[in-house]
């Protein structure tokens, strides 16, 4: 099938369907059904129904009225997306909010991420703050509180690193909450969570952890709170 290039510089619109590259640079708007190799925003555009893209850019903002799917999303600015996420990598700098659950190999994420869903990846880094209303689950995950009040239902993985990234401006960093924490080998600060569960576990400063269940070691911080710790 032949694709076509699709191009709108200033204010524009065009239908969803198959297209090569779609560039748009200023503000426009897609219809339902895009089937394209590359899309580009370099402003603002809206897709209005599902998109399945090979390389999906943004330097700007842009909503998704549906699901996407993806080889490789970059995003420096703001997406929202009403559905799911497909990808095998996502790389943010910036703001990504997802209606749906959010499935990739690797995530790099320096700004926000806020979902309605559940994520899942091979390996996941944050930098900044997440608000999950469902499950975390990657092979590796780091996160690094900056700013603002994270929050995950529950979270999963083989490595978990949760640490206190304070800012130039913002000396006290983020807190992060969670009702389950569990893994192997589990490092946190400034969390809060009803359990936590691994092989391994420190609890560092500013923790607020009501039990501990850990199977080899335990360390806990002089600076850290905790109620009951069984060993398993």
């Amino acid at each position: 099938m032949k694709r076509n290039q699709l191009k709108i510089n200033g204010s524009g619109s065009a239908a969803g369907g198959v297209y090569e590259n779609v560039l748009i640079s200023g503000e426009g708007t897609i219809g339902a059904g895009l089937d394209c190799l590359k899309f580009r925003t370099y402003g603002t555009s809206s897709l209005t129904g599902d998109a399945i893209v090979q390389a999906f850019h943004i330097h700007g903002e842009t909503k998704v009225g549906g699901s996407l799917k993806a080889d490789k999303i970059k995003i420096y600015g703001k997406t929202d997306i009403v559905g799911d996420v497909h990808t095998g990598e996502a790389v943010v700098r910036g703001a990504i909010n997802v209606g749906g659950n959010l499935s990739a190999d690797r995530c790099d994420i320096k700004g926000a991420l806020a979902g309605k869903g559940n994520c899942e990846a091979e390996s996941f880094e944050l930098t900044g703050s997440v608000e999950l209303d469902g499950l975390l689950n990657a092979g590796v995950i780091e996160i690094g509180l900056r700013f603002d009040k994270s929050s995950v239902r529950e979270m999963g993985g083989t490595v978990i690193n949760v640490k206190n990234k304070r800012g130039l401006f913002k000396p006290n960093g983020g807190f992060l909450s969670a009702q389950i924490i569990e893994g192997d080998d589990i490092y946190l600060e400034n969390t809060s969570a009803q359990v936590v569960r691994g092989n391994r576990i420190y609890i560092g400063p500013s923790c607020q952890i009501e039990t501990v269940e850990y199977k080899t070691e335990l360390s806990v911080s002089k600076r850290a709170n905790v109620g009951e710790k069984n060993q398993i």
